[in-house]
């Protein structure tokens, strides 16, 4: 029998940028005030870790902040897994409820 797949593929539709991209930390805030990593970010989603549990299908708000210049992004959680056990991190995607423009300087709603 013959393996599913014969390499990789990247199903990606866009390229990611790591962290938060040029213009935000790669620390952010969930609403209502749980802090995360931003692991990688495009217009449509971001890969998002924490050291609180992540609940899919909850809807939620990312606030972005860098370079003195602050924005909030409305999503849906998805895909949420453990990522570490010690200490315990949890790794989610959170899809944007609208698309939003990333820019070579930064993201822009």
């Amino acid at each position: 029998m013959e393996p599913l797949t014969t390499g990789s593929t990247d199903r990606r539709r866009e390229p990611r940028r790591r962290g938060g991209g040029s213009r935000w930390h790669d620390r952010a805030v969930l609403r209502p005030g749980q802090s995360i990593i931003l692991v990688n970010i495009n217009s449509r989603a971001a890969l998002v870790e924490s050291d609180a549990r992540l609940r899919p299908g909850a809807q939620t708000e990312m606030q972005l902040a860098g370079n003195g210049a602050r924005a909030s992004v409305r999503g849906r959680l998805d895909r949420c897994h453990v990522s570490a056990l010690e200490p315990i991190r949890y790794r989610g995607v959170l899809f944007f409820d609208e698309c939003m423009h990333l820019e070579d300087d930064g993201m822009t709603a």
